[in-house]
């Protein structure tokens, strides 16, 4: 086998887990009742097929889908049947996810160890010892009743925004008894919770606890605190799911600054976590389960050869593919569609505008998209131009309906702008995924015609029963004075090496922003001037503080002018105006124009007339990202 570590068996307690593999639970928008094969959580259904050894259930999850508030009580029941069932169907096991949360009270002030401001920006108040012994109890009964109904493990939720956090916090904890102050009192609520659950469900029932290493907050605790409640709550767990940052923090812009760290952004390494899984693997008698960018089986399969970890938890790359197991046991490595750590998969990102999969538009779609596409009975011919992923994503999905497809192409080479994914390590994500389509259509008979200019008689002699114009989009140059000359964004990373000195970015899109923070890196002095009052505004939440904690985690090394127009390019600099009217100017050695991308519409216009069946997907239809241009092509592609 070629990954060993990750596919060897593991005892827990009383049970067997068929491989080191454990799916996470996931919070679901409330859209997924649109799918009527919505099985409780996100792609349950498939991330049992797909060969996970544990699926996680969030309990809470279950109660909503049965709209009651108990995940136990009488409807509820119904529903956590089925979701057993589900998961069970390939042979792995059931986990459900147990929170340890404090509750918002009748007068609107939220549970939490003492007085003051709670993370969400709501008033905290202290709780009573009557209820904490409360909180206690409802925790162990879950427990006790999960093991009752015929869950195999439990998962119980001490990280991230928990009562063990903000009890274990220095900053947030200020109560004055025998549950403050000290490290030993400040893990105190947090271990009895744990006892009690222990004794309700007894000593061979597995419990797995995630927490967070880190908050990444300014009240954090530190992880030697953490590595030691670990160690003191040794005898009431079994294992340990090391996580990292809150999912929610603070009541303005910045409240979301914690979630790049729980839910990593591509501006983190893989698996960054591992580091402190290796500590707690050390330093602690307890089995270790690390969670965060973890997409390589290879990576995988190494981190639990070399004792670092003893299994993996993965979230977002079984939603972009849930078949990673079966595909990483039959050396099938290629097949597996990469996770591109876009975040849009989590509606907190999105803000519920466009929660969905940036590569797999089956996700929360059961009822519309099939694990497997039927083939068609009419076959046509199909022609595709533009081999950007739009184009690729529409041609493979033509070929997987039995459709002749022709892929026209003009450049050397596939991948449309994703070729510029070549530089910059926090592109390694999207490489992957471009490289991916790549292969698979080198690996079907779709006609690939590269080095081809389409033109209108050229696509009319190629008699196609249906058209798809992905011809894409192109950079907007602004009417600045001077604009000849600054050099255009894409233009320089084949030339990136060669850029030293004083450079000024126009344009604080994603382009622009990566590009400026990739050059910063590059020990090169960078001002961005952006007009928005925020960097990558047009981006997700949480990608934007993504790119504004790498900026700051790596010394502020930008110099970022927000609300700011340029007047002028110079040969030698900018004239720039600030919101206040007030302007300045800024050297600089190269110039570069990073104002976004308008669609060449009148490009794809020009191919309309040929047959009835045209449509345009990708950015020549709208300027957005990879989401829309897989999710758009997949459909086109399915119904034509």
């Amino acid at each position: 086998m070629k990954y060993p570590y990750l596919f060897s068996p593991l005892r827990i307690g009383n049970i067997m887990l068929k491989n080191r593999i454990i799916a996470a639970p996931m919070g679901v928008p409330k859209a997924t009742v649109i799918s009527s094969t919505d099985y409780g959580g996100l792609s349950i259904f498939d991330k049992s097929k797909g060969g996970a050894a544990v699926i996680t259930i969030a309990e809470d999850y279950i109660a909503k889908l049965a709209h009651e508030k108990d995940p136990f009580s009488k409807y509820s029941r119904d529903v956590g049947r089925e979701l057993i069932s589900v998961s069970r169907q390939s042979g792995g096991l059931s986990m459900i996810e147990i929170p340890f949360m404090g509750r918002k009270r009748a007068d609107g002030t939220i549970q939490g160890p003492s007085n003051g401001s709670h993370f969400t920006g709501g008033i905290m108040k202290e709780m009573t010892k009557e209820e904490m012994e409360t909180v206690k109890n409802r925790i162990a009964l879950e427990a006790k009743q999960a093991k009752d109904f015929g869950f195999d493990m439990i998962m119980l939720h001490f990280g991230h925004d928990s009562l063990c956090s903000v009890f274990m916090s220095p900053v947030w904890n200020q109560r004055k008894d025998e549950y403050g102050g000290s490290l030993e009192n400040r893990m105190r609520y947090p271990k009895e919770v744990l006892k009690a659950v222990r004794e309700a469900i007894g000593k061979d029932f597995p419990v797995l606890m995630r927490v967070s290493r880190s908050l990444k907050v300014p009240e954090t605790f530190s992880e030697d605190d953490m590595l030691a409640f670990i160690k003191e709550v040794e005898p009431f767990i079994d294992i340990v799911n090391v996580s990292c940052g809150m999912d929610c923090y603070g009541g303005t812009i910045d409240k979301y600054i914690a979630n790049t760290y729980s839910h990593s952004t591509i501006f983190l390494p893989h698996m960054y976590n591992l580091a402190f899984s290796k500590r707690v693997k050390d330093e602690a008698n307890v089995l270790v389960c690390t969670v965060g960018g973890v997409s390589d089986p290879k990576q995988a399969d190494k981190a639990i050869q070399e004792g670092k970890t003893d299994l993996v938890m993965i979230g977002r790359q079984l939603v972009a593919d849930p078949y990673w197991p079966k595909k990483a046991q039959n050396d099938l490595d290629d097949e597996i569609v990469p996770c591109i750590r876009c975040l849009n998969c989590y509606h907190i990102s999105t803000e519920h505008a466009n929660t969905q999969c940036s590569v797999n538009p089956r996700f929360r779609r059961e009822n519309r998209v099939p694990l497997k596409l039927e083939k068609t009975e009419n076959p046509k011919h199909i022609v595709i131009i533009g081999g950007g992923p739009a184009g690729m994503k529409a041609a493979l999905t033509s070929y997987q309906k039995g459709h002749r497809v022709t892929l026209i192409e003009k450049e050397s080479q596939l991948g449309g702008n994703l070729k510029y994914a070549d530089y910059g390590d926090f592109k390694e994500d999207l490489r992957k995924y471009r490289d991916y389509l790549i292969r698979e259509i080198k690996k079907s008979d779709i006609d690939i015609q590269l080095n081809t200019e389409a033109t209108h008689e050229m696509i009319k002699n190629l008699h196609p029963d249906g058209l798809i114009i992905a011809v894409g989009s192109t950079a907007q140059i602004p009417p600045i004075k001077g604009v000849e000359h600054a050099i255009q964004a894409l233009d320089i990373y084949p030339k990136i090496e060669d850029i030293h000195g004083k450079i000024v970015v126009i344009g604080g899109g994603a382009i622009g922003s990566e590009l400026a923070f990739e050059l910063s890196e590059r020990k090169n002095d960078v001002s961005i001037i952006e007009i928005q009052d925020a960097l990558a505004k047009k981006s997700n939440w949480l990608y934007r503080h993504g790119l504004y904690n790498a900026i700051k985690d790596a010394g502020n090394k930008l110099h970022i002018y927000l609300e700011t127009r340029v007047k002028e390019i110079k040969n030698n600099g900018v004239w720039i105006q600030d919101k206040e009217g007030l302007e300045s100017f800024i050297e600089a050695d190269f110039i570069i124009m990073a104002v976004g991308m308008k669609e060449r519409k009148e490009l794809a216009f020009s191919f309309y007339g040929i047959t009835p069946e045209t449509a345009m997907v990708g950015d020549c239809f709208r300027v957005a990202q990879v989401l829309e241009a897989t999710n758009d092509a997949y459909f086109i592609a399915t119904n034509m």
